[in-house]
């Protein structure tokens, strides 16, 4: 008996599911259509690691500017350029590992106070002063970038001391982040 009831109560919900479909011009479809392929850009083997050394600062440099806001001390740039592998035609997009940013698109220091990191301070990275956002929406124009020819193009990036907090305090400022390039 009970299965009898399951299967009229099944029944029943299955049939009653066309009552309940909207009629057609109430209905869309839409069809998604794309294809993943390689990029043109990529970092050239052997030249896709820097390192940036800034100057040293003292905190009181950082009174009178905004949390977000880089600081004019101690930028500096890398000690060596990257090297790019381009389509000479098309504009570079720089991604920056996310995690390693604030929402001011300020690098945060990887060093805990208990490990004498500096607090309430970051970095900004840039090139040719344009700053590089951790959304991914900064497009270096090729014609920017040094050509080194056989289309391999120099990517040389700076950095800036940036505030993360109201106060800082002394301490060393250390970080990493990880770039991807692309072009569209």
């Amino acid at each position: 008996m009970k299965r009898s009831i399951i299967a009229a109560v099944l029944a029943g919900v299955f049939l009653s599911g066309g009552a309940y479909a909207a009629p057609a011009e109430e209905q869309g479809t839409l069809t998604i259509t794309g294809e993943v392929t390689g990029t043109a850009c990529r970092f050239d083997n052997g030249n896709n690691v820097s390192a940036i050394e800034l100057g040293n600062v003292p905190a009181s440099a950082f009174q009178g500017y905004g949390v977000g806001v880089d600081v004019p001390f101690g930028e500096n740039e890398a000690t060596t350029p990257m090297v790019l592998v381009c389509d000479p035609a098309k504009d570079v997009i720089i991604k920056v590992d996310g995690a390693a940013f604030d929402y001011n698109d300020v690098i945060e220091n990887t060093l805990d106070h208990n490990s004498g990191g500096a607090l309430g301070v970051g970095f900004k990275l840039y090139h040719k002063n344009k700053l590089i956002e951790k959304d991914g929406n900064s497009t270096l124009a090729i014609s920017d970038l040094k050509s080194l020819g056989d289309n391999k193009y120099e990517l040389l990036l700076s950095a800036r001391y940036a505030k993360t907090a109201t106060d800082v305090s002394e301490g060393k400022v250390n970080g990493t982040v990880k770039l991807m390039v692309i072009q569209e």
